[in-house]
């Protein structure tokens, strides 16, 4: 009788299980963050075992201690596309609103020189800075709440701290000081590379939650202008 090929992937067959000790190949890792909690589960299980030997033992302490690495690289790669998508738009209107006041602002020092303007226009960069490479890892504060009374003091302190970081990131040269200047390409290499740029916010006001109630201070009020024009 002749025998029959499991055609189940080599993939399927390991997501869950760990590699053994002294096999020469070495283990894959992974592809998906539900796999990768699985290994995790899994490795964290097998070395509750009071039978293994040291070697085994040794082995699953550190496919443990990679697993745990990538379930943390795969879970903030989870946040950044989840928020990116959420507050795309918020984003967009508010940065479109940016844009008027900056040009509003530049044909009046056109007109009447830039004595006593520079701190407007200085400060309306930072906020389109501010709209165009707010880290995806946070949950979004609105530069324009629908209802400002209810901006927390801890989430404008918090605000003003990423505005600070972005200002400077602007004065070494790591943003751009003018971003209508930079092209769709140059925007995704800036924020790729500037995506820890405001890592230390975590550390000095706490990670901000990304539930699904909108924008930190409630939705911008940016949002309900020119929605026919939004794109991607």
């Amino acid at each position: 009788m002749p025998k029959v090929q499991n055609t189940q992937s080599t993939r399927e067959r390991g997501a869950g299980r760990p590699f053994k000790s002294g096999s020469n190949a070495s283990p894959e890792l992974p592809t998906s963050l539900t796999a990768c909690k699985k290994q995790v589960r899994n490795v964290t299980r097998l070395l509750t075992r009071q039978t293994l030997n040291s070697a085994t033992r040794t082995d699953l302490e550190r496919r443990l201690k990679a697993l745990t690495i990538l379930q943390s690289q795969m879970s903030s790669a989870q946040t950044d596309k989840t928020n990116a998508s959420r507050y795309h738009s918020i984003k967009f209107f508010e940065r479109k609103k940016v844009i008027r006041k900056l040009t509003q602002l530049e044909k009046k020092i056109e007109k009447d020189g830039k004595d006593g303007l520079e701190d407007e226009l200085t400060e309306l960069l930072v906020s389109l800075n501010y709209t165009t490479y707010y880290p995806d890892e946070y949950k979004y504060i609105s530069l324009f709440p629908a209802d400002p009374t209810k901006t927390t003091s801890e989430t404008k302190e918090r605000q003003a701290f990423i505005q600070k970081r972005i200002a400077r990131a602007m004065e070494n040269g790591k943003l751009p000081r003018d971003p209508r200047e930079v092209n769709a390409e140059d925007r995704k290499a800036i924020r790729k590379g500037n995506k820890l740029l405001l890592r230390s916010v975590s550390q000095a006001h706490g990670k901000a939650s990304t539930d699904q109630s909108g924008s930190e201070s409630g939705d911008s009020a940016a949002e309900g202008d020119d929605a026919d024009e939004f794109f991607e």
